[in-house]
């Protein structure tokens, strides 16, 4: 079970010193790798004793044994890099397409290894099932939800986009009923109106569904279910758009090949 599993299953059960913890582990995993518990909790900012309570809570017999499990991740992803490192290597050096092609395709197999044909499946369950599907999206995410929203649009779903901010939403929510869907496209950080998008739902009774990236295991509340994975190596290099296209896009092939 890969450690991004182990977060996803205990997601409920995560506190906010846990999920600063997560953010370090996922966010700067070519760094924390090295660290102590200790250290990883001095650069989380909570008390050094939640990153041993953490690891038990995923299942890990303390911090070491979580640790470890990430290095092998790590080991991993290095080594699918290095393939596509390898498969672009008669392409001059400082070529930004052939950098760009090298990441996508790394990024992709990763996507892969971290969601399942069965979430894909849940997911557009999910969207099927649903009397209106409201697609809730800020920032750049909303390229995506536009392009999800036409989409469902043609296979004859009734979709509400809920963009813009605060009141916007508010209004276009008011029709929201235990029957229908919330779909949250969010990446990189927390949108400023999710928790109020995720709270109306949950007291309406409706299911709700993000596709995210790394970020997504430590919005709070949680989905009721998730699709997330790694958009590039690391949180401070490109993320790229082609990983939640690419969710998307299973979710509506798996829908028209019903």
């Amino acid at each position: 079970m890969t450690l991004l599993t182990r977060i996803q299953d205990t997601s409920e059960r995560l506190t906010a010193s846990d999920r600063r913890i997560i953010e370090v582990l996922l966010g700067q995993q070519g760094e924390a790798v090295f660290l102590s518990a200790a250290q990883l909790a001095e650069r989380a900012q909570v008390h050094e004793t939640t990153a041993t309570r953490l690891a038990k809570k995923l299942g890990f017999s303390g911090y070491p044994e979580l640790r470890a499990q990430l290095q092998r991740e790590v080991m991993e992803g290095q080594d699918a890099a290095t393939r596509m490192r390898r498969s672009v290597a008669k392409v001059a050096d400082g070529s930004y397409l052939a950098d760009v092609v090298r990441s996508e395709l790394a990024a992709l197999e990763q996507l892969a290894r971290s969601i399942d044909q069965r979430d894909v499946d849940t997911a557009s369950d999910m969207i099927v099932a649903a009397r209106k599907v409201f697609i809730f999206a800020q920032g750049h995410a909303t390229a995506i939800a536009a392009f999800l929203q036409r989409r469902l649009d043609r296979f004859g779903m009734t979709t509400v986009m809920l963009t813009g901010r605060g009141r916007d939403v508010a209004e276009r929510l008011t029709s929201l009923g235990a029957e229908d869907l919330v779909l949250v496209l969010a990446f990189r950080k927390q949108p400023a109106d999710y928790a109020a998008v995720m709270g109306h739902a949950a007291q309406m009774g409706a299911a709700t569904l993000l596709i995210s990236d790394l970020a997504g295991l430590t919005m709070a509340p949680p989905a009721t279910h998730l699709l997330a994975a790694a958009r590039g190596r690391s949180g401070t290099e490109f993320q790229t758009p082609i990983v939640p296209m690419t969710i998307a896009n299973a979710i509506l092939l798996t829908i028209a090949g019903r």
